[in-house]
């Protein structure tokens, strides 16, 4: 039997507050994640789901605990080796977009290529076209809605094919129209690609159309049904 594409064991993270005790933010989650599986985490604000994103997207580290890529230990990994890791198998989407606010919408797309060095060909041409974005490729972020500039975000994640989509409430900056409409969108180009997704979310509604969600509540992670 394969590994999981992502597994985590025993992951803990707390912060040093001054004059405070640490506060523990993730208590001992434990879970898997396979390959062209998507997933919700869903709970309350401040429950640490935007802190489990950013530890098992390499830019946060936890204190204890070990995550497992395709079945191999991140334990002994480096800094440079989870950069290399995030540009080969991972796409970001963010709250806020985090779009280049100089470039445009075609550089934005290109730019994960461009900084790995590869040749996309006509790629990034057929995702803009597939995100609708075709006829803004020159405009700036600025010039663009709040929903545009997501279709963008969701482009340039998935320019590079990667294994794994980390999208941190994704939804949480657009009208309920544009939310449902870059919503559907996302995790139907995930599914068509037989990518992974885990999308942190608040909104049982948002859950409710990527899959069957994880809970988190004073970070701990549980099943739906537990």
């Amino acid at each position: 039997m394969s590994a999981p594409l992502l597994e985590v064991r025993g992951l803990h993270k707390s912060y040093q507050l001054k004059g405070r005790e640490p506060l523990e933010i993730i208590h001992g989650i434990d879970f898997q994640l396979g390959t062209g599986e998507c997933r919700p985490v869903c709970g309350p604000s401040g429950a640490g789901k935007s802190t489990l994103l950013h530890i098992l997207g390499g830019l946060e580290s936890p204190e204890r605990g070990e995550i497992l890529w395709k079945g191999e230990s991140t334990r002994s990994w480096d800094r440079t080796r989870w950069a290399i890791w995030r540009r080969q198998a991972v796409g970001f989407v963010f709250q806020s977009y985090h779009l280049i606010p100089e470039l445009t919408v075609e550089e934005n797309v290109r730019l994960p290529a461009m900084l790995a060095g590869v040749q996309l060909g006509e790629k990034w041409e057929d995702l803009l076209d597939e995100v609708g974005m075709t006829l803004r490729r020159d405009h700036l972020p600025a010039e663009l809605s709040g929903g545009e500039q997501q279709r963008a975000a969701v482009a340039r994640a998935l320019v590079l094919e990667p294994d794994l989509i980390l999208a941190d409430e994704p939804t949480g900056n657009l009208d309920a129209a544009s939310a449902t409409a870059v919503l559907d969108l996302l995790v139907k180009m995930v599914r068509e690609r037989q990518k992974s997704l885990l999308l942190v979310t608040h909104d049982e509604t948002v859950a409710g159309r990527v899959g069957t969600p994880f809970r988190i509540t004073d970070g701990r992670l549980t099943e739906a049904s537990a």
